[in-house]
């Protein structure tokens, strides 16, 4: 049984905005973002393994590292929701780029978003490691990256060729138009206003990592009211991840503050309450109050 974590907060229903004013949005070009995708090595030396997943299954390739891999597969399958797992996830990786970076990630591995990869650092993720922290933060890590493969699947999003954002069909993302009714279209219309958009949209394509970094923090500084995390404010698609992860380990709002809202928005879906509680019941250890304790132990600003 995984080692695993849990707090408190409230959906307040905003109008669906749309961005007709906003200067055209462009697409990003379709590809995966994975991590290392064609890499054999790292750069920390450690190579790297994968496994084909199928039906939600690992078929081992009956060398050194397979014990490996189903161990870190069951810790992941024995938390998460099966059914995604089982219907897009086709590859399972286990490598690492050193400590204290990159931990895991949900990627899609074609352009239709119909096949999935999860990637696992064995560095910063040790299943033997009993830390509680590091523990929290793995799983932390899982719910989230979970989070991108729970709203960005083909059930939510329609694949266009579209390089510029067509407004009456919705938020347009690096997979896809997220559309009204689906999580990411009704989140985006609930809380990302225009205003709030078109400022993000002038930071997003800043190809410097540094100074993209340095924008995006003054603006989670200057909207901080509006997001649960730092990270939150990285994109839409990254505060959805996040806002669903608060949502599986923090109980239910009772006081009336806006990022909280965020929170409540998922509990007007009972399957995302019965995935909530799936996980949640896989869990051994929670804070009792877990916002409080991810902004002590986990934010970095």
């Amino acid at each position: 049984m995984p080692f695993i974590l849990l707090v408190s907060m409230k959906y307040c229903p905003v109008s669906p905005h749309k961005i007709e004013y906003l200067q055209p949005r462009k697409m990003k070009q379709i590809l995966p973002f994975l991590f290392f995708m064609s890499l054999s090595m790292s750069s920390f030396g450690f190579q790297a393994f994968d496994w084909k997943i199928e039906q939600g299954q690992i078929m081992l390739n009956k060398h050194a590292n397979d014990q490996k891999a189903q161990a870190y597969w069951t810790f992941i399958t024995d938390l998460l929701p099966d059914r995604l797992l089982d219907k897009y996830v086709a590859k399972f990786t286990l490598w690492s780029d050193g400590p204290e970076e990159d931990l895991a990630g949900f990627a899609p591995l074609n352009e239709f978003n119909t096949e999935w990869h999860l990637d696992v650092d064995t560095v910063d993720f040790d299943i033997k490691n009993q830390n509680e922290m590091a523990r929290l933060d793995a799983i932390y890590t899982l719910i989230h990256e979970y989070g991108h493969l729970l709203t960005l699947n083909p059930e939510q999003i329609q694949i266009t060729d579209d390089e510029y954002q067509d407004d009456d069909r919705g938020y347009l993302t690096n997979e896809g138009y997220a559309e009204t009714g689906s999580y990411l279209g009704e989140f985006v219309n609930a809380f990302w206003n225009d205003h709030l958009l078109l400022e993000w949209d002038d930071i997003d394509p800043i190809k410097s990592e540094k100074r993209r970094s340095k924008k995006i923090e003054q603006f989670y500084y200057q909207h901080q009211e509006y997001f649960l995390s730092g990270y939150s404010a990285e994109s839409p698609e990254e505060d959805i991840a996040e806002s669903w992860t608060f949502f599986v380990l923090c109980d239910r709002p009772t006081i009336d503050e806006y990022r909280l809202e965020k929170i409540k928005f998922f509990y007007q879906f009972p399957e995302l309450i019965e995935a909530r509680s799936y996980i949640r019941k896989n869990i051994e250890f929670i804070p009792k109050d877990f916002l409080s304790y991810f902004k002590e132990n986990f934010e970095d600003y």
